[in-house]
């Protein structure tokens, strides 16, 4: 009877634990950061001028990622997800907005199994004339405790432009919102809106 005590007290203890990570969204693929060496070619940094194309033209926004990571670079493992920008749960679940009719494109890349909360966003707009908009509308309607068990003190959302970057993570992790967003005006420029909660 004492074992099989024991054996539910056991299981209960590794479901408590289970609950206490990332809700992970659909169609997500775990991937190392750059800095760990992985050769997976949708995280690989890369050389090309992603960053800075024609007005209006398409960016990779995953190596926009990677660029940031090679400026801030990060010491655990994130899954990198493209939304699905006619998934309504997906898009709010990562950018904070209800609806992505002003968006051309967007990116995630948050912590993989970790037990703080990490998360970098990364939103191109069909015209950088909506990006003040937007960027409250993000800065006002992210949870920063969309995840169970942890939640995000730290948070910002700054643009450049038609692209749009909200960070946010815990008030306890050593890199900071001021660490990327440095990062993300090095490799954009001067940044043209700047939100903090």
């Amino acid at each position: 009877m004492k074992k099989a005590i024991t054996l539910v007290l056991i299981i209960a203890v590794i479901f408590s634990f289970a609950a206490c990570q990332n809700k992970e969204s659909p169609n997500t693929e775990p991937t190392s950061s750059p800095t760990e060496g992985n050769t997976n070619p949708e995280t690989e940094p890369t050389s090309e001028a992603a960053t800075t194309p024609a007005a209006g033209e398409d960016l990779n926004l995953l190596a926009v990622i990677d660029q940031i990571y090679e400026l801030e670079p990060i010491d655990f493992d994130v899954i990198n997800t493209e939304v699905d920008l006619s998934d309504k749960e997906q898009v709010k679940y990562f950018t904070g907005l209800e609806e992505a009719s002003k968006i051309k494109g967007a990116v995630a890349s948050e912590g993989a199994m970790m037990p703080s909360a990490y998360s970098l966003v990364l939103v191109q707009l069909e015209s950088e004339t909506d990006s003040e908009e937007m960027a409250e509308k993000m800065l006002n309607g992210i949870d920063p405790f969309k995840w169970i068990c942890v939640g995000a003190e730290d948070l910002q959302v700054v643009a450049q432009g038609d692209l749009i970057m909200l960070f946010m993570t815990s008030s306890e992790a050593t890199q900071t919102s001021d660490d990327f967003v440095a990062a993300f005006s090095e490799i954009r420029g001067e940044l043209d809106l700047e939100l903090k909660k």
